[in-house]
C-alpha cells in the first residue's frame, strides 16, 4: 500500500525514537527489580481499592462482616492481577510479535520493530510482577489462590479472531485490541497508582506497572499512526471498529470471576449481588480515552464517535463482565 503522508511519518519516527531513549532510562525493565521483602506488610490495610468494585454499593457487600469484605478485597487483587497476566500474555505479546516479526511496509520499519521489541520485554516482565504480587497477597494472607481463566476480553478476542476471514483481518484484529488495551489500562491503573491506603506492595506494583503503562500508550497510539498511512479505506474503518468495541469489552465487570470468589469464601447472597450487578459496565470511564486514541492515529470521523462506542455497548450488553 502506498504511504501517503511523509511529514506524518518523519514525525512518528521523532517521537518513536524519543520513546525509546525514555525507554531505556525509564521503564521498569532496566531498573533494579521490586523487593517484596523489603515492603512491610500491613494486615490492617485493604489489598485493593473498594471504588473499583462493580457491586461496592450493594446491600449484601454493605453488611457483610468486615473480615470476609477484606477476604474478598484480596481476591480482587488476584482477579486483577490474572487479568493482568491473561491481557499481557493472550493480547499485547502476540500484536507486539506481528510487528516485530513482520512489521509493516514503512521507512520506520526498523522503528517499529525496536519500540515493539522493548514493549514485549516491558510486558513479560510486568506478567512476572503480576504472578509474584498475586502470590505474595495469597502467601501473606494465607489464603487458596483463585483459579480463574475465562476473562471476557481474551475470549471475545479469540471469538472474533475466529470469524475473520482474511490474514489481514486477524492481524488488525490482534493490533486493535491490544492498541485499545494498553491505552485503557491507564485509566484503571490510575486509581490504583494514586491510592496510598491500599497494601504497599499493592501500591507500588501498580505504581510501576502504570508508568509502563502510560508510555506503552504512547507507543501504540504512534506505531497505529505509522500502520493507518498504509491500508485502505476499508482496512481503516475495519480497525476504528475493533477499537471501539474493544472498550465495553475491557470494561466489563467480570462477574464470572466474582462467582468463584464468592464460591470459595462463601459470600452471604452472592446470589443477588451477581444478579442485581448484572454485566452493565462503567463504559462512559473509557470514552475520553478512546476517543483521543482514535483522533490521534487518524481514524476519527467528527461527531459519531460517542455514538459508535454506544452502539457497541448495547451490540455486546449482556454479553461481557469491571475489575
Amino acid at each position: 500500500m502506498e504511504r501517503v503522508n511523509v511529514e506524518q511519518e518523519a514525525g512518528v519516527a521523532s517521537m518513536l525514537k524519543k520513546l525509546s531513549v525514555l525507554w531505556k532510562s525509564r521503564a521498569a525493565v532496566n531498573q533494579e527489580p521490586l523487593d517484596y521483602s523489603s515492603l512491610t506488610f500491613d494486615p490492617s490495610k485493604q489489598d485493593f481499592c473498594v471504588s473499583l468494585l462493580p457491586f461496592r454499593d450493594h446491600p449484601a457487600w454493605l453488611d457483610a462482616p468486615e473480615e470476609l469484605k477484606s477476604r474478598c478485597l484480596s481476591y480482587a487483587w488476584g482477579i486483577y492481577n490474572l487479568k493482568t497476566i491473561y491481557i499481557e500474555c493472550n493480547v499485547v505479546t502476540p500484536a507486539c510479535e506481528d510487528i516485530i516479526k513482520t512489521p509493516p511496509i514503512s521507512n520506520n520499519r526498523v522503528l517499529l520493530q525496536d519500540v515493539m521489541s522493548e514493549a514485549l520485554l516491558d510486558e513479560a516482565l510486568h506478567t512476572r510482577m503480576s504472578m509474584l504480587a498475586c502470590n505474595y497477597i495469597y502467601d501473606m494472607r494465607g489464603i487458596p489462590p483463585l483459579d480463574f481463566a475465562d476473562f471476557n476480553l481474551v475470549q471475545w478476542r479469540n471469538n472474533v479472531l475466529s470469524t475473520c476471514n482474511a490474514e489481514w483481518e486477524r492481524r488488525l484484529t490482534r493490533f486493535a485490541i491490544a492498541c485499545a488495551s494498553e491505552t485503557l489500562i491507564t485509566d484503571y491503573l490510575k486509581t490504583l497508582a494514586e491510592d496510598s491506603s491500599i497494601q504497599r506492595v499493592c501500591h507500588e506494583v501498580t505504581k510501576t506497572h502504570a508508568m509502563d503503562e502510560w508510555s506503552h500508550s504512547s507507543v501504540f497510539s504512534f506505531v497505529a499512526t505509522d500502520i493507518v498511512q498504509g491500508l485502505s479505506s476499508n482496512e481503516r474503518e475495519y480497525l476504528r471498529s475493533v477499537i471501539l468495541q474493544t472498550v465495553q469489552m475491557f470494561a466489563n465487570n467480570e462477574l464470572g470471576a466474582w462467582a468463584t470468589v464468592f464460591s470459595m469464601v462463601n459470600f452471604p447472597r452472592a446470589r443477588d449481588i451477581l444478579h442485581d450487578t448484572g454485566d452493565s459496565n462503567e463504559i462512559n470511564v473509557y470514552t475520553d480515552s478512546v476517543e483521543s486514541l482514535i483522533d490521534r492515529v487518524g481514524l476519527a470521523r467528527s461527531g459519531q464517535i460517542h455514538s459508535l462506542v454506544a452502539s457497541a455497548h448495547i451490540k455486546h450488553e449482556g454479553k461481557g463482565v469491571r475489575i
